[in-house]
């Protein structure tokens, strides 16, 4: 229970901008961590889902990352290496303030 509550959590968070592919309706992604009670199966073996276009985020979404990809081996979804971050250097310190004399 506490595997779906953390991937409800999750799915509110954006998809990875890497990732790439298309699901290939394997269905294994629909099993985790147990099997949901609207995945089907057609003649020739493929996944279907029953309310398809009414499926939660966490199903839309998966897998968001690729640290939450589970079924790597199957799934159409793969994640390429991205670009890596630049190091920036921290800014200069700017120069202490100095008060103003004011005037009346």
């Amino acid at each position: 229970m506490k595997k779906k509550l953390k991937r409800l959590a999750t799915s509110l968070l954006p998809v990875a901008d890497n990732r790439v592919g298309s699901c290939n309706r394997c269905g294994e992604c629909c099993k985790l961590p147990y099997p949901c009670p609207f995945l089907r199966f057609d003649a020739e073996g493929l996944s279907t889902c029953a309310i398809y276009h009414f499926r939660p985020p966490s199903c839309r979404k998966y897998p968001r990352t690729s640290a939450e990809n589970l079924t790597a081996e199957v799934c159409g979804f793969s994640f390429v290496p991205g670009p890596q971050p630049l190091e920036v250097a921290p800014p200069e310190p700017l120069p202490p303030l100095v008060p103003v004399e004011q005037t009346a």
